[in-house]
């Protein structure tokens, strides 16, 4: 019995070590450079994460979606839209290179988008929208579908809203930590 419990704590220890490895794994991987911290709890939450530029304070969000080598994140506009910015990890070397997706958002129809080779060498594509509520994209047979619900991207436009309108809210009493640094 002895021998047992000792083996289940054993077992247990090596599943929490291995699931903490790979929770701080995703917050590193493909980082370019931000500091990414989870927006939940990600084993229960939606397992998106958040992250501020340094240099104009700007919140951003992201996912990963390791099995389909996708990035889908999410951040402001100057004029306080949404960018959706949908990363394919597959190295590419030129502009001549580029990949075509399907992609749906919201209610519209699926349109063909074109993925190009970005400055950091894998596919990117770029949307702007008024607001998120759901995704599809189908690329290279890989299909994914992703609800905007759990990402809390209310939170990013009224952060840039509080930025930008700093004097205002000063005088309410509740002062934005970052002042508009994006002109």
């Amino acid at each position: 019995m002895k021998k047992l419990l000792i083996l289940t704590f054993c077992l247990l220890s090596i599943f929490l070590v291995t699931a903490f490895a790979s929770l701080f794994g995703l917050l590193t991987y493909k980082d370019r450079g931000y500091d990414w911290q989870w927006l939940g709890f990600p084993i229960i939450d939606s397992g998106v994460q958040i992250a501020r530029t340094t240099d104009t304070h700007q919140l951003l969000l992201r996912k990963l979606y390791i099995p389909q080598s996708l990035e889908i994140s999410v951040y402001t506009t100057m004029n306080n839209k949404l960018l959706l910015r949908f990363s394919y990890f597959d190295s590419c070397h030129s502009a001549d290179e580029p990949i075509v997706a399907k992609l749906k958002i919201n209610q519209r129809p699926a349109d063909d988008v074109t993925f190009d080779c970005d400055n950091t060498n894998i596919y990117s594509y770029r949307a702007v929208v008024n607001h998120l509520d759901k995704a599809t994209i189908y690329i290279n047979n890989s299909n994914l579908t992703v609800n905007f619900d759990e990402w809390n991207i209310a939170e990013i436009q009224k952060d840039q809203f509080k930025q930008l309108h700093s004097d205002y809210f000063k005088q309410l009493g509740e002062p934005s930590k970052y002042q508009w640094s994006r002109d």
